[in-house]
């Protein structure tokens, strides 16, 4: 009876780990110049890295932004994760449906400049639903539309965040970091030209004003194997408990 009530309390340990793990991460930048320095500072890298993770599979929305400024993003995003070892990258184009997302660990907007269809958002939201990340980058206020569609497809999967737009530090600057798993050693990290970041939990901050430039919601750190055993013994001890009383 005891090795029954242990597994059955592992079990409900399990389950609930993996209940939490089930919302993936939505991460906004008001900045989309973080992008450039992909290919020689450390900090911005190193943030790219986080934000994956674990993850080996990245959809980037292929997007060709308003003004020429802001280059090929999109396809310098595909080649830094294609660059990591044992990852794979693409440019997608839309429409976005459940079909291109699925085997994606995460999933790039960088500037979009259309409005994000209906399917497209139920796309999206199965996509966090099953523990995707979705990460979305707007830019300064010379791109209202591309901000304007990155904030109708937040307000569209139920995101408190939004883009404001603005245009501080023009020129490349290094953001005040705030600590967190996905900021670990992005210190230098470069931006520049930024709009702000309305909601979330706090990344990346301006050099000049302090304001919040790339923040986060949902984002759950992953327990370690040994707080997991731990987690269970401690379910499967109170079992034990209530039944002797």
């Amino acid at each position: 009876m005891l090795n029954k009530l242990v597994a059955s309390a592992m079990a409900v340990a399990v389950f609930l780990v993996s209940a939490v793990a089930q919302a993936g991460p939505l991460i906004l930048s008001g900045d989309s110049n973080i992008v450039q320095p992909l290919t020689s500072n450390a900090g911005n890298q190193a943030f790219f890295k986080n934000i994956l993770g674990s993850g080996t599979a990245v959809g980037v929305l292929s997007t060709t932004p308003s003004l020429c400024c802001l280059g090929t993003f999109d396809q310098d995003v595909v080649n830094f994760y294609n660059a990591q070892a044992g990852v794979s990258a693409s440019l997608l184009a839309g429409p976005i449906t459940a079909a291109s997302l699925a085997g994606l660990d995460l999933f790039v907007a960088v500037a979009p400049e259309n409005a994000f269809g209906a399917g497209e958002v139920t796309a999206l939201s199965g996509f966090l639903s099953g523990g995707g990340t979705l990460f979305l980058l707007g830019d300064n206020d010379r791109f209202p539309s591309e901000n304007a569609n990155v904030n109708a497809l937040l307000v569209a999967l139920g995101s408190g965040m939004q883009i404001i737009g603005d245009i501080l530090d023009p020129g490349f600057n290094t953001a005040n970091i705030d600590a967190h798993p996905l900021t670990a050693g992005a210190a230098g990290l470069s931006y520049a030209a930024t709009s702000r970041v309305s909601g979330g939990t706090s990344l990346l901050r301006t050099t000049s004003t302090h304001d919040t430039f790339v923040a986060v919601e949902n984002f759950q750190a992953v327990p370690e194997p040994g707080s997991l055993a731990l987690l269970g013994v401690g379910l499967a001890g109170l079992v034990l408990r209530r039944r002797r009383q």
